[in-house]
């Protein structure tokens, strides 16, 4: 005779049932927790990398600009002694002497890497909207600046074509201007005028630059305040 048994009754309830789910969730929500976690805190490594960046850029930003202000005063100087030499030669009939202009600096191109960097990387989003408004606002300025100066790159190589009419040889060799005419002696003004022009346009701009420049490093990070400071006001 085969025995049937009555079914033994199970040990789980519906209790453990839902404690055993709830004990997954919880253990689902701390994991997610903690990978939100350890994105969050990289993040912030992220944030501190690129804040730490721009203060490098605008600290060589200002470098930068602090040698294209010197190179282009020097400039202007000399310009402006020229100048005065065509006007004594037109007034006074004094000879021409040769020109004599000092030796020009060398000038680094003004460069925002880390802000490239952080932009072709698409980590740019990190900074805050002033950060981000701020640190444009400085590549506009970059922008401005190149096109100034190649203005006066353009007017300084026209100048420097008419003066070697007068050069006895190229490169080096001795200037003649003992047979230049009236008429040739209002050109060359001309063209020492236009270039200090454009020259002194782009000091002026650099100026701004160099106040907008150590404004951010200070701490200002507000454009209408950068820009403030940039005109000569307080950055505060």
């Amino acid at each position: 005779m085969i025995d049937i048994h009555p079914p033994q009754k199970s040990d789980h309830t519906w209790k453990d049932f839902f404690l055993h789910i709830g004990t997954i969730a919880v253990g689902i929500l701390i994991a997610i927790g903690l990978e939100q976690a350890v994105e969050l805190i990289h993040e912030h490594h992220q944030r501190t990398d690129l804040r730490q960046g721009a203060i490098t850029d605008a600290r060589l930003y200002l470098r930068d600009v602090d040698e294209n202000r010197d190179a282009n005063t020097q400039q202007v100087e000399d310009l402006t002694a020229r100048i005065q030499q065509v006007r004594e030669t037109i007034s006074l009939h004094h000879p021409l002497p040769p020109p004599a202009y000092r030796p020009a600096f060398p000038i680094e191109t003004i460069r925002l890497e880390n802000l490239a960097a952080a932009k072709s990387s698409g980590l740019i989003h990190l900074l805050s909207e002033e950060e981000i408004n701020s640190a444009g606002d400085a590549e506009v300025a970059v922008i401005n600046s190149e096109a100034l100066k190649e203005r006066a790159q353009e007017a300084a190589t026209k100048r420097v074509a008419f003066e070697q009419r007068f050069q006895t040889a190229f490169p080096s060799g001795p200037f003649d201007f003992s047979h230049i005419t009236p008429a040739q002696l209002d050109e060359y003004l001309g063209l020492l005028l236009e270039e200090r022009v454009r020259r002194t346009e782009t000091l002026a701009y650099l100026e701004l630059m160099h106040r907008g420049g150590l404004a951010y490093i200070k701490g200002q990070r507000d454009l209408d305040k950068l820009r403030s400071a940039e005109e000569g006001g307080s950055a505060h």
